[in-house]
């Protein structure tokens, strides 16, 4: 899936991209150019916004995009991120007391036991959960994460042969049946089930539905898509 990126330039500028990412490689699909005002910025980013849409289906809901700054780009020139607004520059942002971090740890970990995850008997997977929920980010990174909520931390290697007791350990099939027992006592299950076919009609006089030739016979007509819905009670 193709997004638009802003990256600082050494000049200064901002250069905005529309790149995919796949598999942990990032290709650079268009440089649409560089900003050197909230006004070219804004100009920028629509003309990326546009490239990038091309190809993917997107809904019009009639968002507008929110006013981006130069001002709002991270500088690794000078090694600062962006101040949020209100902050006067040169005042550190508030923080959050360690404390109250770790509240949140504890919280989210209780929800972690609450649905019944717990059965893996797993910590150190656990915890690689709530960092992954908090903030998505790689296994390397995560013990920062963990030292940021303020719970204990363990090496990569560690964290390496944990996540290597996901497949043999049947992690997987322990916390579907745990996701699927939380869904079923919430009450009724729905499922949507369907069926795409394709229609041979025989017909000497063709009208806009009926069509000669239309076959899965190898045939070079064009394929016509039927397709059906069934509610709770059966009705089609």
């Amino acid at each position: 899936m193709a997004y638009v990126r802003k990256v600082r330039t050494a000049s200064g500028a901002v250069a905005v991209q529309v790149v995919r990412k796949h598999r942990g490689q990032r290709t650079i699909l268009a440089h649409v150019g560089s900003a050197h005002t909230d006004a070219q910025l804004g100009i920028l980013l629509e003309q990326a916004r546009r490239i990038a849409a091309q190809d993917q289906g997107v809904l019009d809901i009639e968002v507008p995009a929110r006013t981006q700054s130069i001002d709002g780009i991270a500088d690794w020139r000078t090694g600062t991120l962006p101040l949020s607004p209100g902050v006067p520059k040169g005042a550190a942002p508030p923080g959050v007391p360690r404390r109250r971090i770790r509240v949140f740890y504890d919280v989210l970990g209780a929800v972690y036991d609450w649905l019944g995850f717990d059965i893996v008997a797993d910590a150190v997977f656990r915890d690689l959960v709530i960092a992954r929920i908090v903030e998505p980010t790689s296994k390397v990174d995560a013990a920062r994460v963990l030292a940021d909520l303020g719970a204990d931390t363990v090496s990569y290697r560690t964290i390496q042969r944990h996540l290597a007791k996901v497949n043999t350990a049947n992690y997987r099939e322990q916390i579907a049946a745990k996701c699927f027992t939380h869904a079923t006592d919430r009450g009724g299950l729905s499922l949507l089930l369907y069926d795409v076919t394709t229609l041979y009609f025989e017909a000497e006089n063709e009208d806009d539905l009926r069509k000669v030739g239309y076959s899965k016979e190898r045939r070079i007509d064009l394929k016509s898509w039927s397709a059906c819905w069934s509610t709770v009670a059966d009705s089609p």
